[in-house]
């Protein structure tokens, strides 16, 4: 929408330009005030609309999708992007993050919030020609919604934090700046924001505003809230018992900022929101992605089945596995016009879904030779780890350290294909099908989201990529796909590839041109509100309940359900972490995940942080095949539970006080 655009530029122009109400606080340097033109700008539905839709803009920055700079979702155990690309993450990740960042976006989150606050002002200031009472009750809500997202967004990376109510006036004096407030005061807050949007909004949006807020997804985000809220970092169990405010008091709780007492109580609030958000989506219609859905979306693509080693017969299992593992692919890439009914709330994807940067960064450096005998393809950034890729399932629906039917660990890292051999390397063109006898035996057996997700050396990465072709993956060709001298900043060499997102009918060209589905980047979905509903059971020792919502996750994955039985092999709570963490690799939780539960301790040392011999030019298959610490300088220290407040912020507002330890 053009007025939307001409919006966009209009507060970028004033930003820059300095005419904010707050030069000496940044964070509260919202919006600026009305000028003569400013006016036009709600003059009209359409008008008021587009204002509206900017409101909503900073719901797509600052998500796990924004790799570059923002958001240091990434740093977690899940993965590890090449030490040369210098990202924000990789300073959570490298323990160098210091309060003079701002990786959390502290500042921009709150100018949307002000920002928020001035469409509402605005709203009754101005009465918009054509908009009906009903349609401002509508934006109200919407507006509500907008509050306690982006508040929540800061809660997440900094813990306690200001709640900024309505639009600050000009003239405020330093004194009278919010401080921190205590985090169970900013979780209530949220919540009755979330309650009162609720009340408000259709259950659903019509499908022209998918991307709006609506009950389901306030009612899905409280339930989020409040697990995060009952979790162990925020329950009695804080790393940093005697943090407090200074000269700021919280109304009811004076200088604390977070309690240091366990109260089983947040556990039952968390589980009522949960159980609400998963009644409510059902009653809307949402539902898991299924066999059905994938199967038509395939159809309509002409999408082949992929090569899973161990299923190369053509029998009626083997095709059932296949295309379940397919299934998983146009789950996280199928938008609700292909009948994905788990999304609840998506942010859209403008480049197709192969040739955005961020997509990029998860394809391998070469994908086809063009043309004009150039190569084309993605950074090859994105590489699991060792850890990561040990959370996922063998088929039989275990851990593989703790399946007794899967292979012997000293078996792992051979040849699957037992008296092949590695073929020659390829030099002018990509590697062959041969590649497969490279497959090793950790990567037979398994699950099928990790075929759908993992991209390991010898597979088959995607089934047309490669001009409507099979791209097959040599990760020990230097020529190809393997660490290259000539290109040492993309390389990151864990031995697997992260194509979670990569789109099943996505193709690059000879030409030099690609195509492939646009998708939209899931927020929220089905899946999540399961997996929170178990966690809630099985915090208050309710096993059969927490069995029975995870059991809904793996049935839809393929593998057999748990029983009680199951719990000698881990406890219910560390099957449930696992479960998560396989469920939602790469969607930006895991970050969130291990903090909460107090266990980044342990999953985030420098010696968790293991791969495969990837970074050796044309090692041999016994070379590459051995497991080794990750070259690349990680640092875990207590104080990174919480992302520090830039500097600048704190001399501005003397209320605030900084996070322990920067």
């Amino acid at each position: 929408m053009k007025l939307t655009k001409n919006i966009r530029q209009y507060i970028k122009i004033a930003l820059s330009a300095g005419l904010l109400a707050f030069p000496s606080c940044n964070y509260l340097d919202v919006i600026p005030p009305a000028q003569p033109d400013f006016d036009d700008t709600m003059k009209d539905e359409s008008a008021t609309l587009g204002f509206l839709f900017t409101a909503y803009s900073g719901t797509s920055l600052y998500t796990f999708w924004r790799e570059g700079s923002g958001d240091a979702s990434l740093a977690t155990d899940e993965y590890v992007e090449p030490k040369d690309w210098d990202w924000n993450m990789q300073k959570m990740l490298y323990g160098t993050v210091s309060a003079a960042d701002d990786i959390g976006d502290w500042e921009n989150l709150y100018n949307y919030i002000g920002y928020v606050h001035y469409f509402l002002e605005q709203l009754d200031r101005l009465n918009p020609a054509g908009v009906t009472e009903e349609e401002k009750a509508q934006y109200r809500a919407e507006c509500w919604f907008l509050e306690a997202y982006y508040h929540f967004k800061v809660l997440q990376n900094y813990g306690p934090c200001p709640i900024i109510e309505t639009k600050v006036d000009q003239n405020i004096l330093p004194s009278e700046i919010p401080g921190r407030s205590h985090f169970d005061y900013c979780v209530d807050w949220i919540v009755g924001k979330l309650d009162a949007a609720a009340e408000v909004l259709p259950a659903t949006q019509t499908t022209e505003n998918l991307s709006r807020a609506d009950a389901t997804i306030c009612k899905s985000l409280k339930a989020r809230v409040l697990l995060y809220a009952a979790s162990p970092l925020w329950n009695g169990s804080f790393v940093y018992p005697n943090w407090r405010n200074t000269n700021y008091e919280t109304p009811g709780y004076g200088m604390e900022l977070v309690s240091n007492k366990y109260d089983p109580a947040k556990w039952e609030r968390a589980l009522t929101a949960c159980k609400e958000a998963l009644t409510a989506a059902e009653a809307a219609g949402y539902k898991l992605f299924d066999l059905e859905a994938s199967e038509a979306k395939a159809a309509i693509d002409k999408v082949p089945l992929p090569f899973i080693p161990g299923k190369e017969e053509d029998t009626e299992e083997n095709q059932s596995f296949k295309k379940r593992v397919q299934m998983f692919q146009y789950m996280i890439t199928a938008h609700e016009g292909f009948n994905n009914k788990e999304i609840i709330w998506a942010i859209n994807l403008d480049a197709n879904g192969i040739d955005a940067g961020v997509t990029k960064s998860r394809l391998p450096n070469r994908l086809v030779k063009k043309s004009d005998g150039s190569w084309a393809g993605g950074y090859h950034g994105t590489a699991p780890t060792w850890a990561a890729v040990n959370r996922f399932y063998t088929e039989n629906g275990l851990p593989p350290a703790k399946d007794p039917d899967f292979y012997l660990q000293s078996e792992w890292l051979t040849r699957y294909y037992e008296g092949a051999s590695s073929p020659e390397l390829s030099k002018d063109q990509l590697d062959s099908e041969e590649i497969k006898n490279d497959i090793v035996k950790f990567n037979v057996g398994r699950e099928p989201r990790y075929y759908a997700w993992i991209a390991y050396d010898g597979c088959e990465y995607m089934p047309l990529i490669n001009n409507n072709n099979p791209l097959w993956l040599n990760l020990k060709n230097s020529n190809t796909n393997g660490y290259s001298l000539s290109n040492t900043r993309n390389a990151t060499g864990t031995g697997f590839l992260n194509k979670k997102f990569i789109v099943p009918n996505g193709v690059y060209l000879s030409s030099g041109s690609t195509s492939g589905d646009k998708f939209r980047i899931i927020l929220i979905r089905m899946a999540e509100l399961y997996l929170n509903l178990a966690e809630c059971y099985a915090a208050l020792d309710r096993t059969d309940e927490a069995l029975e919502n995870l059991n809904v996750i793996r049935e839809r994955a393929g593998v057999r359900k748990l029983t009680t039985a199951d719990l000698s092999t881990m406890s219910l709570m560390e099957w449930v972490r696992n479960e998560r963490a396989i469920e939602l690799h790469a969607e930006g939780h895991r970050y969130y995940d291990v903090r909460r539960w107090r266990i980044a301790d342990q999953v985030m040392q420098p010696s968790e942080f293991k791969g495969l011999n990837g970074m050796t030019v044309n090692p041999s298959f016994e070379e590459f095949n051995q497991i080794l610490p990750i070259a690349q300088p990680i640092q875990w220290n207590v104080r990174q539970y919480l992302v520090p407040i830039k500097n600048s912020e704190l001399y501005s507002d003397p209320q605030l006080v900084q996070a322990p330890g920067y």
